[in-house]
């Protein structure tokens, strides 16, 4: 009677055993089919990454900018300072958007391949004014990039209200050596 009962309880835990394995098998098979069809996935978009790099390097090999891209890379970042420039684009922008022009701080910063030139600016006009030369700004083809603004509201004047603009811009220039 010993046995017997001893064989049941090793069938019973082989029985148990047996149906954990089938249970995790079942409960894990969809997890797997997921797995691999987002590896297949994967793999199909890497192919196509890899063609559509090799039809890049067809039309303009690694490095090289096509004329018409290298022309509007040298109008937007020049290869050197050219802090005159900087000077006369702000000020022809100020007066294009009637905005007086009150003072220029430079800075320069040397990080990556695209030195960066700090501006510290203050100018003056109308709210309107102000906005739209922070728009003409925006699109200038010589890419300054606003990093800070502050405002500041004055005594109206002769009936204009005005306000002072004190702004951190960032030029872009390429250091060639």
């Amino acid at each position: 009677m010993y046995t017997q009962k001893k064989i049941n309880s090793g069938l019973l835990a082989i029985l148990f055993l047996t149906a954990t394995v089938l249970l995790l098998a079942f409960h894990t098979r969809p997890a797997q089919k997921q797995t691999n069809a987002l590896a297949d996935k994967i793999s199909a978009l890497e192919s196509e990454v890899k063609a559509l790099g090799a039809r890049s390097e067809e039309l303009a090999p690694a490095g090289t900018l096509s004329e018409v891209e290298q022309k509007e890379l040298d109008k937007a970042i020049p290869a050197n300072l050219e802090q005159d420039i900087i000077i006369s684009n702000l000020n022809t922008l100020s007066k294009s958007a009637d905005v007086s022009f009150n003072a220029l701080t430079f800075g320069l910063q040397k990080q990556g391949n695209l030195p960066t030139v700090n501006i510290s600016a203050g100018f003056q006009g109308t709210s309107g004014s102000i906005l739209r030369f922070m728009k003409m700004l925006e699109v200038n083809p010589r890419k300054f990039l606003i990093k800070d603004a502050g405002v500041s509201h004055l005594q109206s004047e002769g009936g204009l209200d005005l306000v002072n603009l004190n702004l951190t811009l960032q030029a872009f220039y390429r250091n060639e050596q």
